[in-house]
């Protein structure tokens, strides 16, 4: 897929890349905070066990470590409900992520929207997807969001 041209679509990439590049970020941190609240679970008593485990673990494991963790501590609580919430949205979250920065970008300024493919162009599983400005942009402030509700997890429920 080219660069997008003329005016128009130069401002839609501009913005598409500034909001990647924003979650870009947020993902990272999310990760990073994910990956530190795991390696001090049960108050840091494994925490050289658990840091070298988590090192090389990707999003997704973490996440299904955390899910084991929290099952195991706070089944059949409030708790377990707030961590099965939070984790359903992560994995939103991850699956999004995924589409966005495995795909190919292409541009329809006249539209005003960015379409990322995900596939190679001659396999039949090529699927595009669509989004507008403002749709990137809520998809940002989700990030966001879930990444203040771990943090209120971590403090309220500790694992």
């Amino acid at each position: 897929m080219e660069p997008a041209t003329g005016v128009e679509g130069v401002e839609l990439e501009r913005d598409a890349a500034t909001l990647l590049g924003y979650m870009l970020f947020e993902y990272s941190r999310m990760d990073v905070e994910l990956g530190l609240f795991l390696a001090w679970s049960d108050e840091g008593r494994k925490l050289d066990e658990l840091s070298g485990k988590l090192a090389d673990a990707n999003f997704n494991k973490r996440l299904e470590f955390l899910e084991r963790l929290a099952t195991s501590k706070y089944s059949d609580t409030p708790a377990a409900d707030e961590y099965a919430k939070w984790l359903h949205d992560a994995h939103s979250m991850r699956t999004l992520r995924n589409r966005l920065f495995h795909g190919r970008w292409g541009f329809l300024p006249q539209q005003k929207i960015v379409s990322v493919v995900v596939g190679l162009p001659t396999s039949p599983e090529q699927t595009e997807t669509r989004y507008s400005i403002a749709e990137l942009s809520e998809s940002l402030r989700g990030m966001r969001a879930l990444r203040n509700r771990l943090s209120e997890l971590r403090q309220t429920w500790p694992i």
